[in-house]
């Protein structure tokens, strides 16, 4: 054999090795990727799971906000009829009415006497109540 022919073969045997070491690392390559690809499928899959159930658990959550604002509204609703029905009993009432004239009095700084002659209170109901706002500062 020539110088030529073993040039000839020494060169298809470097390409025919060169091949090899390519195919061998795109292989390990796409092994690599295709376990990466298996664990984001992993992943995907789990975060869709997650999904899911913040999605139903949100569900849940809207549900009850509305029967929480539900409920809210109706005792909205009693308050205001309570409140309205107590302020109908406070103007039936005519002690009341005193003594609420005796507290918008203290209120103002009306003096024990003062509230005693204008609401015709007793003394001690009028201390009384002078010393309850007093407390109340």
């Amino acid at each position: 054999m020539s110088v030529l022919d073993w040039a000839w073969l020494i060169a298809l045997l470097a390409l025919v090795l060169g091949n090899l070491a390519l195919f061998n690392w795109a292989r390990k390559r796409i092994a690599g990727l295709e376990r990466k690809d298996e664990a984001l499928k992993t992943l995907h899959k789990a975060a869709q799971k997650q999904n899911d159930l913040l999605k139903r658990e949100l569900a849940e959550l809207r549900t009850g906000a509305m029967g929480v604002g539900k409920r809210v509204k109706e005792l909205e609703q009693s308050i205001s009829l309570l409140q309205a029905r107590q302020d109908e009993v406070v103007q039936q009432d005519p002690e009341a009415r005193l003594y609420s004239r005796a507290m918008k009095m203290v209120e103002l700084g009306a003096d024990v006497d003062e509230i005693m002659r204008e609401c015709e209170l007793p003394r001690a109901e009028a201390q009384l109540l002078v010393t309850l706002h007093q407390r109340g500062e």
